[in-house]
């Protein structure tokens, strides 16, 4: 199995599929996890500090990442890329139900190709 790490695997994915990315893993605090179905490659994302940018204000003090973990177990299926931005090592979440944008700063991408 071969590892990349690398940032342009997954802009490559959401450029040409973005429909095939499914978010297949949140492990607080630092790790998600997208597959492409498409492509069958595997990028694991290594971030700093999540914030989330709701349309109604929310509490203060709120930890972003369990807000998308919250979104993860209850509608998986619902959350999607809205933009990849490798030069800003960072990547924008989409809920679509729960109206919340997650931009999250990237330390490390990882593409895992089989």
């Amino acid at each position: 199995m071969s590892v990349y790490k690398s940032g342009a695997f997954l802009q490559q994915c959401f450029s040409v599929h973005q429909l095939s990315l499914n978010l297949k893993l949140v492990s607080p605090p630092e790790i998600i996890g997208v597959v492409c179905t498409n492509c069958r490659m595997r990028h694991r994302l290594t971030l700093h500090p999540v914030t989330a940018q709701p349309r109604k204000k929310t509490e203060s003090g709120n930890n972003e990442m369990l807000l998308l973990e919250g979104c993860f177990r209850g509608h998986p299926e619902d959350i999607r890329i809205s933009s990849v931005h490798v030069e800003r090592h960072a990547v924008e979440f989409r809920c679509r139900p729960c109206r919340r944008t997650y931009l999250m700063d990237v330390a490390l991408f990882e593409t895992y190709q089989s």
